[in-house]
């Protein structure tokens, strides 16, 4: 797969990045009637048929999130696991039940933005075959008659103009594969998160940060929730010490040996008179 920056690429240097067509195409009967077939089948099904699957298989040089799913290693596994007294360890699942189905549908997404992925990178591939054949093309209309030099290179830059348009389509295909795969790295993450016993601000802070492409949490994530756990244990003894002080009853002053303290202001009350019989 391609991973140099897309404006050394040669497939994206014809894109203008000034301009973006906006398109309003029809859906082809074709492709809505295959949609209606799959909508009739138990939607507990595979993400991914096997055709598919096996056509646009991916090479073992593909970066990881694309060729397998990302392992869970991180304190967040270990504490889900810790907290629930499991003994698993490696890509096992979050130890209970509900967890259990977060995780697996995670996976499921995963398992399509990966597959949708390399479909928009091999129609790029062939949309930059495409593009290399139509520059050709435009090379040789010189080489025609002169009666037919005009309406040949009409035609090339209709093939050219039609080539901007698939390689447009591919990138955004991948764009939208490439968010997917956070949607699918989000959904797992909770479903490790919510079993790990952390506070709720230490898992939403958490959620969703980046990940580096080879781990489902990483070691940015790891730093990130150590930092956090050492800054509330800092807090935890001096909030002690302030509802001690603060947050307690308040208590009258006791006085010993019936002595109690002259006030220096004058007094305003007026004592009342007494009536002898």
């Amino acid at each position: 797969m391609h991973t140099e920056p897309l404006e050394d690429d040669f497939l994206f240097n014809n894109l203008s990045s000034t301009h973006t067509s906006y398109q309003s195409l029809f859906m082809l009967p074709g492709m809505l009637k295959h949609a209606q077939q799959i909508f009739q089948e138990p939607v507990k099904g595979r993400p991914i048929t096997p055709r598919v699957e096996k056509k646009y298989k991916p090479p073992p040089s593909d970066p990881v999130f694309i060729t397998q799913q990302l392992p869970p290693d991180s304190v967040v596994v270990s504490a889900a696991r810790k907290r629930a007294n499991s003994q698993s360890s490696g890509d096992a699942p979050p130890p209970d039940k509900e967890s259990k189905t977060f995780d697996a549908a995670g996976k499921m997404v995963a398992s399509q933005a990966a597959n949708r992925w390399r479909i928009a990178n091999s129609q790029a591939l062939l949309a930059r075959y495409d593009r290399a054949h139509w520059d050709e093309m435009s090379d040789i209309i010189q080489h025609l008659p002169k009666e037919y030099q005009k309406r040949a290179q009409q035609v090339v830059e209709e093939g050219q103009a039609i080539t901007n348009n698939q390689i447009s389509s591919a990138l955004d295909l991948a764009d939208t594969a490439a968010r997917t795969v956070n949607t699918a790295v989000t959904i797992r993450r909770h479903a490790w998160l919510r079993s790990s016993g952390f506070k709720p601000e230490i898992q939403q802070a958490v959620l969703h940060m980046p990940f580096n492409q080879q781990q489902l949490f990483g070691t940015q994530v790891d730093t990130a929730i150590e930092k956090m756990k050492k800054d509330t244990d800092t807090a935890k003894p001096m909030g002690a010490l302030y509802s001690s002080q603060y947050r307690g009853t308040f208590r009258k002053p006791q006085y010993w040996g019936g002595f109690r303290p002259q006030s220096s202001e004058p007094s305003t009350s007026q004592t009342k008179p007494s009536y002898q019989s």
